[in-house]
């Protein structure tokens, strides 16, 4: 029982590895291509089959799934495709234990791959570093099946599995409820699909057992799913609804399609190994469970994104919606959410300052608009401190955005200024110059080039009122000495024009950083 709990531990420990290595090195590379090849349902469904099978993770799928969702890169409906084939994909991890796991010596070819991995951690460049992670990951794996199978064989007479019959609808829903506990338990489904494949293997189980345990199992990978929608997004709780609803239909289903199912299996089995091998069969069954589920699910795609979005409602302007700190795990993505965050929060100063200018005062409604967004922006500010950029290509994005976090900071104190906002001079100034700019910032910053035409008409704003300030400046205290004007008109119109300046100024800089971001992701591309 000892190797059994050792070999499981050495599993998730590469399987994490694994994962993580996968997640740093392709994060990026996965957004730019899911965003290309999403398009419709299938090829949602495909998107997500091949994104599980890279990265040998459906929670790690199902996150990045999450955050493509908030980065505005998918649509709600399109997530729901990706989740069926990160179900699908899913499956990938019993076909290679299965084929490759109990075939042929996995210490022999485990631990090579454990030193070769460790030794790139220690001496290659930190850009290369995540891939000795990835090697020394699959080292553990397998080398964490290689102990699990020793254990297993020896635990099979520890194991009571023969006192839980298959045959009766007693013993069928008992199996189901241990193969939910034992993914809730072990937080991976590939990790009790191994331990199921190590145990049939054994002979601790039979095929029957084994089949109604990964059902089980396919229910219990939901629970990571809830926990971690728990205190989420709104994308994470509909993602984790729509992956427990799939799995727990699916699993009804195929429960009761079980006896055919497996005959199925057995048919499918001995066509491709020419007999029928009992490890390949449950590898193929847990393939057609995610199957059954696809063909139930893809036709009614639509229908169901829209009782999810009803049944999990979306908090009315809530500008950090999408700021998941189970995202930040993967900083492509996160940066992207906070990306998309910061110009909502753009378009929101714009729209107040509008609304401001539009009324004879400021009101309450208007300060506690401005009050939402600098919390916003705080709240943006801890959730880019959480995000580990470690690698070069992410650390040049994660700084524009602070710079615009900063801009959009000052922006607020100066708006801030209420006084300012109910000068007549300020307000006739702003109507007459650079509310189109305003309106601009309202309605659009949807895309780069949005971005690009909208900074450089504030950076010629910004170039003319620093003219302006200088002249102004000067004009207004020359008069002032020739007895032309007030000292406190003077003064009150130069504070004016300074403060129209700082305005402009820091949204500029907002944008200009904003604009940074996409030069960053051009720079990567060429």
């Amino acid at each position: 029982m000892v190797s059994v709990i050792g070999g499981i531990g050495l599993f998730l420990l590469g399987m994490m590895m694994l994962t993580n290595g996968l997640k740093e090195l392709a994060g990026d590379a996965l957004k730019k291509w899911l965003n290309r090849f999403t398009g419709g349902t299938i090829g949602s469904v495909l998107s997500g089959t091949v994104m599980t099978i890279l990265l040998q993770s459906s929670t790690a799928t199902t996150l990045l799934t999450i955050g493509f969702v908030s980065a505005g890169l998918l649509t709600f409906a399109q997530s729901i495709g990706v989740i069926i084939g990160a179900n699908i994909g899913s499956t990938s991890t019993g076909w290679i234990i299965s084929l490759i796991g109990f075939k042929i010596s996995l210490a022999a070819m485990s631990l090579p791959l454990i030193g070769i991995g460790v030794f790139t951690q220690f001496v290659a460049p930190r850009d290369f570093k995540m891939y000795g992670a990835v090697v020394t990951g699959f080292g553990l794996l397998f080398y964490g099946i290689d102990v699990l199978q020793e254990g297993m064989a020896a635990a099979q007479d520890m194991i009571a599995f023969d006192s839980v019959s298959a045959t009766t609808i007693s013993g069928k829903l008992l199996l189901i409820i241990i193969g939910i506990i034992m993914t809730i338990v072990m937080q991976a489904s590939s990790a009790s699909m191994a331990a199921t494949l190590a145990a049939l293997f054994a002979g601790a189980i039979d095929f029957e057992q084994a089949v109604y345990l990964v059902i089980g199992q396919n229910i219990g990978t939901t629970a990571t799913a809830l926990f971690v929608s728990v205190g989420a997004s709104i994308a994470a709780k509909r993602t984790a609804m729509t992956h427990v609803m799939f799995n727990v239909i699916t699993a009804i289903v195929v429960t009761i399609a079980a006896p055919l199912m497996i005959k199925l299996t057995a048919i499918i089995t001995t066509l491709l190994m020419g007999t029928f091998d009992e490890t390949v069969g449950l590898a193929i069954f847990h393939t057609l469970f995610s199957i059954v589920g696809a063909i139930l699910f893809i036709p009614l795609v639509k229908p169901f994104a829209r009782f999810i979005e009803r049944l999990v409602k979306e908090k009315e302007n809530a500008l950090t919606r999408h700021l998941d700190l189970n995202l930040v795990s993967i900083p492509a993505v996160a940066l992207e959410v906070a990306f998309q965050t910061l110009i909502e929060i753009t378009k929101e100063l714009a729209d107040v300052l509008l609304q401001m200018l539009a009324s004879n005062k400021v009101s309450e409604k208007h300060e506690k608009r401005l009050q939402a967004v600098e919390e916003a922006i705080d709240q943006t500010r801890l959730y880019l401190d959480e995000i580990p950029s470690n690698a070069s290509r992410e650390r040049q994005k994660h700084i524009e955005l602070l710079h615009t976090i900063d801009h959009l900071s000052r922006l607020v104190r100066v708006i801030s200024e209420f006084s300012m906002l109910e000068s007549p001079y300020v307000k006739q100034k702003l109507n007459d110059k650079w509310a189109d700019v305003l309106v601009d910032m309202k309605v659009r910053l949807q895309d780069e080039q949005e971005l690009q035409m909208i900074e450089a008409l504030l950076r010629d704003a910004s170039s003319e009122m620093a003219n302006e300030r200088k002249t102004r400046r000067e004009e207004y205290f020359e008069r002032t000495v020739a007895n032309q004007t007030d000292i406190e008109e003077a003064v009150s119109k130069v504070e004016a024009v300074l403060w129209i300046d700082r305005l402009i100024y820091h949204y500029w800089r907002a944008i200009a950083r904003l604009e940074a971001y996409y030069t960053v992701n051009r720079s990567k591309r060429s």
